[in-house]
């Protein structure tokens, strides 16, 4: 999401409310995809994972892409998204 900017955005913060399961953790992994692919053109994506961990109600997500003006230097990003109440 960018502030002031309400069409850049993924929609992943309502995919949260949303039931845990597979196949909303490759919903998520498509929206993430596509929001890279769209709004980022310094980031050549390589991989988009979404890994449901049902035991603590959370997504680890694994991004991994290149920098447009470094392209031999894989960026490995990770994160884990949550519900907050």
């Amino acid at each position: 999401e960018k502030p002031f900017h309400p069409e850049i955005g993924s929609g992943v913060r309502d995919m949260l409310f949303e039931p845990m399961s597979t196949l909303t953790a490759h919903v998520l992994t498509k929206k993430i995809e596509d929001v890279i692919e769209n709004f980022e053109p310094r980031a050549l994506l390589t991989s988009v994972e979404v890994i449901p961990r049902f035991d603590t109600n959370q997504y680890e997500v694994i991004v991994e892409f290149y920098i447009q003006n470094a392209p031999t230097e894989l960026v490995d990003l990770s994160f884990t998204l949550e519900r907050l109440r």
